[in-house]
């Protein structure tokens, strides 16, 4: 899955796939996304909690701001690490399905 961003000719075809994928009947709603992004937000993003986040940037994975108290993390790391995520879990579930087959775990259709 691309996360975008994507540029004036990518997204007709962005946003086909998007409906194609969510099916005619779901509602869509655009919005300007910020270049730092809240914790919040970036969780909203990597489908995860505010406190995984928090983590993420404790431990050095995402990269943060401190704007007084607050952290904020750029919109291109999060969308980096968003597809990094993806490409591992893509990974490994592969992984495990190949496994499960060589086991005979794994029923053919």
């Amino acid at each position: 899955m691309n996360f975008g961003p994507f540029d004036a000719k990518q997204a007709p075809s962005a946003l086909a796939r998007v409906i194609d994928d969510l099916g005619p009947d779901t509602a869509i709603t655009f919005s300007a996304v910020p270049a730092l992004l809240t914790v919040r937000q970036a969780a909203d993003v990597l489908g995860s909690s505010r406190h995984h986040v928090a983590r993420l940037i404790d431990t050095g994975a995402l990269p943060a701001e401190f704007h007084g108290l607050h952290r904020r993390v750029s919109r291109a790391d999060v969308l980096a690490l968003a597809d990094r995520q993806s490409r591992i879990r893509t990974e490994v579930l592969d992984s495990l399905a190949e496994l499960s087959r060589r086991e005979g775990l794994y029923d053919e259709f």
